[in-house]
C-alpha cells in the first residue's frame, strides 16, 4: 500500500468544483445553536449521559464532548441545570466560530448568506451549480 500511495495518481478528470459555504448573520446562528444546544437538554441528554456514566465510567472520551461535557458537570453536581445549559451553548457557539475561521481559510469558497434550509438560499445554491 505504501508503494502505491509513493507513485501518486492521475488526478480527477471532466469533474469541475463547486465550493459553497453557508455564511449566515453571527446572531441568526448563534440564535440557532442556543435553540438546539437546549433542545439537546430537553430532549434527554442528561438522562442519557447517565446512562453511558452507568456504563463506561466518566473516563469515556465521548463524555467530553459538547453538550455531555456540560451534562456529566450536572449530574456531578458541579453546575446546575441552568449553568449546564449555558455552558453548551456557549462550547457551542465556539465550536461554531473555530470552523467558521478554518472553513473560510479555504480557496475559491462561494459564500452563500443564510442558512441552508431556506428556500432562497437553496435556490441560488442550485443556480450556481447549472452555471458552473
Amino acid at each position: 500500500m505504501t508503494e502505491m500511495w509513493k507513485q501518486g495518481r492521475d488526478p480527477l478528470t471532466g469533474f469541475r468544483i463547486l465550493r459553497l459555504g453557508l455564511n449566515p448573520s453571527r446572531d441568526a446562528l448563534y440564535s440557532r445553536i442556543n435553540q438546539r444546544a437546549e433542545h439537546m437538554f430537553e430532549s434527554g441528554l442528561v438522562e442519557e449521559t447517565k446512562r453511558l456514566l452507568e456504563k463506561y465510567g466518566d473516563t469515556a472520551r465521548p463524555l467530553s464532548s459538547l453538550g455531555y461535557k456540560q451534562a456529566v458537570q450536572l449530574l456531578q453536581g458541579e453546575i446546575d441545570s441552568k449553568a449546564a445549559v449555558q455552558a453548551a451553548q456557549q462550547a457551542h457557539r465556539n465550536y461554531a466560530k473555530r470552523q467558521l475561521t478554518w472553513f473560510r481559510r479555504e480557496p475559491e469558497v462561494v459564500w452563500l448568506k443564510g442558512f441552508g434550509d431556506d428556500p432562497s438560499i437553496q435556490e441560488k445554491a442550485a443556480a450556481l451549480a447549472v452555471e458552473t
